[in-house]
This record gives C-alpha cells, structure tokens and sequence, in this order.
C-alpha cells in the first residue's frame, strides 16, 4: 500500500512539473514554496524534543495517523500521543542541514462528495536520533498531509532503516 501511493504521489509531483504556471485549473497538486510546510514541520520537531508533546498532537486531526516503516500505523491522536510519549523520552531528533524539501497543495473529495484542499510535504536527507548514550543518524525520508485552512497534519509517512534502532531498544517502542 505505502509504495503504491508513493508511486502515486511522486507521479503527480512529476506530472505538475510539466504544468504550464498559468494552468491554475488542473486536476493534479500543484508544486508550492516549501516555508511555511518546513515551519511547520520544525515547529513539531521543537515541541517533541522539548517534551510538548500536546503541542504536537494539536497540530494533528482528530483522525490522522502516522505510517512506519515497519508496517505500524498510530491511528489517532491518542495513538499518537502515546507513540510520542514513549519515543520523545528516548530521543531528540534533528534534521541534517542537507535536507531536502518539496511541497505541492491540491484539492480533493471526501466521502461526502465535499472538496477540500491539502498540503504535502516531502523531505529527504539524514536525520539523528540522539541521547546521553547514543547517536543513529539515518537517510530519512518522509511525506506530510496537512488538511484544511489550519493545516492539520491528516497523514505522516517516515521511510528509513530501522535495524540501528531496533539493536538500540529494550523493548521496540513502535510496533
């Protein structure tokens, strides 16, 4: 499923590429500035690593989710909450200043047949993962959705190699 709507989502970056700037009107996201998604995003990574974690889970929706690698899907703020919880106490987490960023908006229909608008943000580059005892920084990759005019987080998506972390864990928080 996750590599199905990479596939899908990278296929619509590529196809907005090829857009004339004055076709405001395509059925396809559309590639936009970047700052206020990065903000955003680092903004979240500030309240985690300084253990705000109601901060963080405000920025979602009520029904978001957060993908890992491993297959685990939080579903829901709670769910996230308590991921966050276990993993923030463990962890501070920084992005490389090598980081990459593209975002792209679009519009879309709910199961109401009411359209709405996202965001997507996708960033790749290392990030760390640090503590008093330890330091695992990995080629990181992830996807973003932000919905509504408040720009909720609706869907986050991490793609890295977890073996460093699972040899680093007592018990795998994730999973």
């Amino acid at each position: 499923m996750k590599k199905i709507f990479l596939t899908l989502l990278l296929s619509f970056a590529i196809i907005s590429c090829e857009n004339n700037k004055s076709d405001i009107s395509s059925d396809y996201p559309t590639i936009i500035d970047e700052s206020e998604l990065v903000e955003l995003t680092n903004k979240q990574y500030e309240a985690m690593n300084s253990g705000d974690i109601e901060s963080v889970v405000d920025m979602y929706a009520d029904d978001a989710m957060w993908s890992f690698p491993n297959g685990v899907n939080m579903e829901g703020k709670d769910a996230i909450r308590d991921m966050l919880e276990s993993t923030t106490s463990i962890w501070n987490i920084t992005s490389g200043d090598d980081t990459n960023y593209m975002a792209m908006k679009g519009t879309d229909t709910n199961e109401d047949g009411e359209e709405f608008e996202f965001h997507v943000l996708l960033s790749w580059g290392p990030q760390t993962f640090a503590n008093d005892d330890t330091s695992i920084t990995v080629p990181y990759h992830s996807a973003t959705f932000f919905v509504g005019e408040d720009k909720k987080i609706q869907w986050t998506g991490a793609f890295y190699d977890r073996t460093k972390f699972v040899e680093a864990y007592d018990v795998d928080p994730i999973k």
